[in-house]
């Protein structure tokens, strides 16, 4: 089985930013722990060559404008960015890890009464019951905390019934999120590393 860490940025609306993007962090279980331990190392990494508490949440808004831990004048601009891009690295390197995210331009919505965490949550569990099938393996959605009942109620939903265009045509085909067990496990992000990766990604 795979857990799949996801992580937002931006707000549904169409106010404040210009998109809404989702980010997900996919690991699987019998390489849960394996990587667990390398990310316990990459946090020690980041302690002993840029000074990040272990503890510290990794998240990009606070890396870029030196928000929350990184207020601090020693950790300046350029240094916090190295610290982004390593976070980016370790999940390239790590070998355990597989990532995709679902950006949504705001711009390009024809309906601005459209949710778009809605469309974005919907295109997400499309791609991750297509992941699940190609490698003939369950998932789990564990998101960040604040919106488990609109996801929760979305996945059971696309669960019982749920169809995509055919690539060619006219034609729609069934797909079903089954391959997606369970309700969505929420995660507060400063306690868990794994949804931390995710938020960067965002």
């Amino acid at each position: 089985m795979f857990f799949a860490y996801f992580d937002e940025s931006g707000d549904a609306g169409y106010r404040r930013s210009p998109a809404f993007t989702l980010a997900a962090v996919i690991v699987h279980d019998r390489a849960w722990l394996d990587t667990l331990g390398q990310l316990v190392s990459f946090r020690r990494y980041l302690r002993d060559n840029f000074g990040v508490p272990p503890r510290a949440e990794l998240k990009a808004h606070w890396l870029i404008h030196g928000k929350g831990p990184f207020k601090s004048a020693a950790i300046l601009f350029p240094v916090r960015m190295n610290i982004y891009r390593a976070a980016m690295r370790f999940q390239r390197k790590c070998g355990t890890i597989r990532t995709f995210a679902v950006v949504t331009n705001k711009d390009l919505v024809q309906k601005r009464s459209v949710d778009a965490r809605s469309g974005a949550w919907t295109r997400a569990i499309e791609r991750l019951e297509r992941f699940g099938t190609d490698e003939q393996e369950d998932l789990h959605i564990l998101p960040d905390e604040g919106h488990g009942y609109f996801i929760r109620h979305r996945l059971r939903q696309m669960r019982r019934f749920h169809t995509v265009r055919g690539t060619f045509g006219t034609e729609t085909l069934r797909r079903d999120a089954t391959n997606i067990i369970e309700d969505s496990s929420a995660r507060q992000s400063h306690e868990s590393y794994f949804s931390q990766l995710a938020d960067p990604n965002a």
